[in-house]
């Protein structure tokens, strides 16, 4: 029997209440306490003593380790939904930022994946110049198929003209030699999961403004974000109970 009962005993993030009320909106219903539901929704990022509290429950949660649960951060249709969601605020984000026009701003990406890909997609549509750099050959030649121009890692401390440059990359990729080499006025967006892919100190004495963009769903399209969790949930139990 599929599970239909769920409680979330976290919901300070708004997108829970939007998960909620999706759920709700699919004929599961709201249980009243943890011991009443037959399943546990968790937030984003879902912390390792949460997890802790509801074991023994059927948990959904995002990142932290769970032998009774499933994160629903590692749904395909989840992560991908929601790259283009992190994209969408990225952009929104650079044109409160940015006292210039997108069309024809030559952006660098770094990091070709979900992310990468969605940001190019969506800029590729404002009639940016982009330039990609990733690490694969594959990556190479699907950003080049697809209009960019590309670089290696290798190429970012040499010099270029960047106006903005937006970095998915989760670990340090833009440290002091990577940032002299551009201009001034070069914009910087982290997209990165703490600690983040800039070396903010050493950006912060260059002069350079670094924009932190963490959690954009959740900051731009949150209604949005707080359904894809709903809808992740509802996936992953047909696909383990049906």
């Amino acid at each position: 029997m599929l599970p239909d009962k769920f409680y979330m005993p976290y919901s300070e993030d708004e997108r829970m209440l939007f998960a909620k009320e999706y759920l709700k909106s699919r004929g599961y219903a709201y249980a009243k306490s943890a011991d009443e539901a037959d399943f546990i929704i968790l937030p984003v990022p879902t912390k390792q003593y949460m997890l802790d509290e509801m074991a023994g429950k059927l948990c959904f949660y995002a990142g932290g380790i769970s032998e009774t649960g499933f994160d629903y951060m590692k749904n395909e249709s989840y992560t991908l939904k929601n790259a283009f969601l992190t994209a969408e605020g990225a952009v929104s984000y650079l044109e409160e930022n940015t006292p210039y026009s997108l069309i024809n701003s030559n952006i660098l990406i770094v990091g070709y994946g979900r992310i990468g890909k969605a940001l190019h997609k969506l800029l590729n549509a404002y009639g940016a110049n982009i330039t990609v750099c990733s690490r694969s050959k594959s990556s190479s030649a699907e950003a080049v198929f697809n209009n960019a121009r590309h670089i290696y890692f290798n190429e970012l401390a040499v010099k270029n003209n960047s106006d903005i440059i937006i970095n998915t990359v989760p670990h340090l990729v833009l440290t002091e030699k990577e940032l002299k080499a551009l201009k001034p006025s070069c914009l910087i967006l982290d997209l990165a999961s703490f600690p983040g892919g800039v070396d903010n100190l050493v950006a912060k004495s260059l002069g350079f403004t670094v924009l932190n963009g963490r959690a954009m769903p959740s900051r731009f399209t949150v209604k949005t974000a707080g359904e894809l969790i709903g809808e992740a949930v509802i996936d992953i139990l047909k696909e383990e109970y049906i």
